[in-house]
């Protein structure tokens, strides 16, 4: 009755920390993050077909059938560095965005039923972008009159946040060689955006589009996955999570598309594991980001139509597959190290490069390693992850002659405590 009431506290606790303070700037994978739980993203994000934590519904719901009870909290401290450089024949100038430091909370919590069954719930930072541009003079009179800075409405920037809230059912075969799990998705997202003023005249609804604080969506999906033993040593496992519907960003009408809707976009994913020997195992996920869907995230940014309309402008974002794979190897006295590697294909067209300053998602490679050490019951999780420069260039969507660079470099470092019952 005890651990049954501290179990049931801790999940309250979590549950209201993680709305309080749900994930940002989360860019890796587009904006989505380049893995979800501290063991995953120490393998560069894999876990379609290899489940050790109570994070597992982030990647695959399936994964937690059977698990033991069980509780994982963890935060990270994320660090993306952008910058965007200007360049015309009167020389170069680059802003760098400031704003780079954040942590990130995630927990999971899994309950046991019986050796084949057992449900939970997954509180993740889903993903986001911010960027946060200083205001300064550009010795253009018509734009230092309206604030000066990037856009001439002084300091700009975004601030997306998307938290994922994931209860999931899953259950395995009597012999244990096949897994299905599910999970309705309830997704609470928030955004803000400031110094946009050079926008509002081709704006379908210019008092929504910029410098209105932050506005809050809700939405829900549904996610479905698989995990099943080929052999004794190889497993195989897939997930599909559908487009998550959220209401309109109403305050950000007449900046988004379709007057300020901002769905999230559905997922693919396919992956195996190999236990190459007791003590190695190796893994690979594909999964396919399909940002087409989504018509604020997709649509060139120059449509023909204002901000805001039907059809109007978006971040020009294209579907991108991203490619994971990860090792880890269990050594004496309950230590486990893992490595891994996250290629995902960058999203952004050179045409589009002068909305995308706002939210600069150009990365591709990400090197990850991380550890476990084992204390009873007790679990101590550590990750890292470097993510080397990226940049895309392009001209100017409204400044003739002059070439606009968007680029971002990023640091992880995440550290997480499990709890097994």
């Amino acid at each position: 009755m005890e651990a049954r009431i501290i179990r049931r506290s801790l999940v309250t606790i979590a549950v209201g920390l993680a709305m309080g303070s749900a994930g940002v700037a989360h860019a890796t994978n587009g904006y989505f993050a380049h893995g979800y739980g501290t063991k995953a993203k120490g393998m560069g994000g894999v876990g379609m077909a290899i489940s050790q934590d109570a994070y597992a519904p982030g990647i695959n719901p399936a994964g937690i059938a059977g698990m033991e009870t069980r509780i994982d909290g963890s935060l990270a401290y994320f660090r993306p560095e952008r910058s965007v450089t200007f360049e015309n024949q009167m020389g170069s100038m680059t802003v760098d965005s400031g704003s780079e430091d954040f942590f990130i909370p995630s927990f999971g919590y899994v309950q046991q039923i019986d050796e084949n069954r057992s449900w939970g719930i997954a509180l993740l930072g889903n993903g986001g972008m911010n960027t946060d541009y200083p205001g300064y003079m550009t010795g253009d009179p018509t734009c230092d009159q309206g604030g000066g800075g990037i856009f001439c409405g002084g300091p700009a920037g975004v601030d997306l946040e998307q938290l994922a809230i994931i209860p999931t059912y899953a259950q395995r075969s009597a012999n244990g060689g096949f897994s299905v799990g599910f999970s309705p998705i309830i997704s609470y997202q928030r955004f803000s955006a400031k110094g946009l003023g050079a926008f509002q005249g081709m704006s379908s609804d210019p008092e929504n589009l910029t410098n209105n604080g932050t506005d809050t969506t809700w939405g829900y999906g549904a996610q479905i996955g698989f995990q099943a033993e080929l052999a004794e040593t190889v497993t195989l496992g897939g997930s599909y999570r559908t487009k998550i519907r959220n209401s309109e960003f109403d305050d950000y009408s007449g900046l988004f598309a379709d007057g300020g809707s901002f769905d999230i976009p559905s997922t693919l994913g396919l992956g195996i594991a190999v236990e190459v020997t007791p003590s190695i195992t190796v893994s690979a996920d594909y999964t396919r980001i399909n940002y087409s869907e989504i018509d604020s995230i997709s649509n060139p940014s120059m449509t023909g139509m204002p901000f805001g309309a039907e059809g109007g402008p978006g971040f020009g974002w294209r579907d991108i597959g991203v490619f994971k794979i990860g090792a880890q190897f269990e050594t004496a006295n309950d230590w486990t190290w893992r490595v891994g590697y996250n290629r995902g294909q960058n999203p952004i067209h050179a045409r589009d490069v002068t909305l995308n300053i706002l939210a600069p998602a150009v990365m591709e490679d990400h090197f990850t390693a991380g550890f476990t050490k084992a204390f009873g019951q007790h679990e101590l999780n550590f990750a890292a992850m470097y993510a080397p420069s990226n940049s895309v260039s392009g001209a100017h969507m409204m400044q003739p002659g002059t070439d606009v660079k968007i680029e971002m470099e990023q640091y992880e470092l995440e550290i997480g405590y499990a709890y097994r019952f």
